[in-house]
């Protein structure tokens, strides 16, 4: 009884780690520019120029090769785009 509680309870432990690891949001990159991402807890993921791509939900910070940046914060399902203006990228609500 105790062997199948225990298993009941790591079942669980792991449906709820795949749940939050699928959470994301997509983005889109109107931008020349291609940034390399960290957002929730994933790290290095590419944002290609003129792309769109899923990131992880949480709080992302961007950088491209040229030294620009982006930041913000995305939820699970929220849908961002990169624009440039005046001058440099910005990361918005699309």
């Amino acid at each position: 009884m105790r062997s199948r509680f225990l298993a009941f309870v790591l079942g669980g432990l792991v449906v709820m780690a795949a749940a939050e690891a699928a959470a994301s949001c997509r983005i889109s990159n109107e931008t020349n520019y291609s940034f390399t991402v960290t957002s929730g807890n994933t790290s290095n993921q590419s944002v290609g120029a003129h792309t769109t791509t899923s990131i992880a939900s949480g709080k992302v910070l961007g950088q491209s090769k040229e030294g620009k940046t982006i930041g913000g914060f995305c939820k699970d399902g929220d849908q961002l785009v990169v624009k440039e203006e005046k001058g440099g990228p910005i990361m918005m609500p699309k």
